[in-house]
């Protein structure tokens, strides 16, 4: 069977999706039997080895002093920021609910790109945003873990959340300068470095895994922080962006299902009300019309 280049955009876009959506549950999976901050070192030293290609033929060093200062805020909001915030409340927040959070950030990737352009936020924004985050609020109201209470670990997710939404935010100008693939190989290796340096000083020597687990990890690592950009970047020149947008909307679903479906959670009213609150949200917000600009606060 032939595919026309738009299909191969679809089929793209659809596997960097699953490959998104599968990581909390692997992450709530994981951070059960292995330490959180270990659990991301074994991650990011594989996705920011593979990555060291791309950082040597983006040559970061050699941007103009203000894009290393971006480079060095979007590295540290993108790695550290989101992976460590989001592995610790994984500890207690379920992989549905965890995905569920994460569905947030396209609504916070709107008010802070909004914000910084100094643009007013249509009250469909501010309606929607209220939804996604009642949402949030609904499902973190679920049965408490055996692990624990929830709440501050939901909150802990939905800081990481923000954090990469920051990120997005900030590395729009860096992308344009430099291309997507160079800023992720920059942003992926300055950033795992950062994470290594906050992470180290927390792990135990005694809590190594076997090898078998850390070459999962490894191959986890690599595969949401290098193939799902690659297959989405891929995707992304074949396909309208608004049709790939609608893409992302598969993420929270295909998290609660699996993990369902993989870890055995429960699907309560809590986290089916509030999935349908939180996405329904973003949907909103996500489509509210553009303002009229006001005096940008970055220029």
């Amino acid at each position: 069977m032939s595919y026309s280049r738009p299909q191969h955009g679809i089929l793209a876009a659809l596997a960097a999706v699953f490959i998104w959506a599968l990581v909390p549950v692997g992450t709530r999976y994981f951070v059960l039997k292995v330490d959180p901050f270990l659990f991301n070192v074994i991650r990011f030293a594989a996705s920011g080895s593979v990555a060291v290609p791309l950082f040597l033929r983006a040559r970061p060093w050699r941007w103009p002093p203000p894009d290393r200062t971006l480079l060095m805020w979007c590295a540290l909001l993108a790695v550290p920021g989101y992976n460590i915030p989001v592995a610790l409340g994984a500890r207690t927040v379920p992989a549905g609910q965890l995905g569920l959070i994460i569905a947030t950030e396209p609504v916070f990737i709107v008010v802070l790109s909004l914000i910084l352009n100094g643009q007013r936020i249509h009250r469909r924004l501010v309606a929607g945003s209220a939804l996604a985050l009642a949402g949030v609020a609904l499902t973190s109201q679920g049965p408490v873990t055996a692990q624990g209470f929830g709440v501050f670990s939901s909150l802990q997710v939905l800081g990481g959340a923000l954090s990469w939404s920051a990120y997005t935010v900030l590395a729009a100008r860096l992308n344009q300068r430099y291309g997507s693939a160079g800023v992720t190989g920059a942003i992926l290796v300055v950033g795992t470095v950062m994470l290594l340096a906050i992470s180290f000083p927390k792990i135990h020597a005694a809590a190594m895994p076997d090898s078998t687990t850390v070459a999962v990890l490894a191959g986890m690592g690599i595969a949401s922080s290098m193939l799902g950009f690659l297959l989405w970047n891929y995707a992304g020149a074949r396909v309208p962006a608004e049709r790939m947008g609608l893409m992302l909307y598969l993420i929270p679903i295909v998290c609660v299902l699996a993990g369902a479906g993989f870890l055995g959670e429960s699907l309560t009213g809590y986290v089916a009300g509030g999935g349908v609150l939180t996405v329904f949200g973003v949907w909103m917000a996500s489509r509210a019309p553009a303002a009229l600009p006001r005096k940008p606060i970055l220029s």
